[in-house]
């Protein structure tokens, strides 16, 4: 079943940035959930430049849904995830504090690590993912250490210069779908999409969460523009 999964981050970064307590992520969702999201999406990285974990632990309280939390592989951050019992924690890249989007991570780079927090997840009723390139190495690491989901990168998707690249990436990542689920493996994806491409990635079978963010967000902005100057003239009228 497809869903819709919102990465609150954007708004997150967007409120860090502007140095204020406005937007508010955790408001953000009541009304992202209220309009159809399935599913929430958060990174607490370790610099907490996006949501903090005042954030994460409001979020626990209120989403209705289901929230899931990636993270890079702290001791730390990791045993404060666990103890709020987040539904799902999503291993990506450590290190990667530059840029807003997540990185993949190279599970076999960190087999051991892995091995031992995702029996500790399932003994706390956590579900396991790891965020991965779009390779069927990956996807066979995944089912070897037996997570429970597995989120693709679809970024080769969205950076396709043209429709033949396209079809490729598409064929590419509904064959890496198809493969994980006879493995027993959930799937969701990530990465660049947007309005203009959800629709070919929807179609693939097997695949779960649809993670998106920016596209969101951008799209508020512009249509919530005239409601906003609307109430703001309401109130000198």
């Amino acid at each position: 079943m497809r869903r819709i999964a919102l990465d609150i981050d954007p708004v997150a970064f967007m409120r860090n940035t502007l140095q204020t307590n406005e937007p508010d992520p955790v408001s953000a969702i009541v009304m992202a959930e209220l309009g159809g999201a399935e599913s929430i999406v958060c990174y607490l990285r370790d610099d907490q430049s996006t949501v903090k974990e005042r954030d994460v632990k409001l979020l626990k309280e209120i989403v209705k849904t289901h929230l899931t939390v990636r993270c890079n592989l702290t001791e730390e951050i990791i045993r404060k995830l666990i103890a709020l019992k987040v539904d799902m924690i999503t291993f990506v890249a450590p290190g990667e504090l530059k840029s807003l989007e997540p990185k993949p991570i190279a599970l076999q780079n960190y087999s051991a690590q892995l091995q031992n927090y995702i029996a500790e997840l399932r003994s706390n009723g956590i579900l396991s993912s790891a965020l991965i390139s779009p390779e069927i190495n990956e996807v066979k690491a995944a089912g070897k250490l037996e997570f429970d989901y597995i989120e693709l990168d679809a970024t080769s998707l969205s950076e396709a210069e043209d429709l033949h690249s396209e079809v490729d990436a598409i064929e590419n990542i509904a064959s890496l779908t198809l493969a994980a689920s006879k493995l027993g493996l959930g799937v969701n994806i990530s990465g660049g999409i947007g309005y203009d491409n959800i629709r070919e990635i929807a179609g693939i079978e097997y695949l779960e969460d649809i993670v998106v963010g920016k596209p969101i967000l951008t799209k508020s902005v512009y249509i919530g523009f005239e409601q906003a100057l609307r109430d703001l003239q309401a109130l000198i009228a």
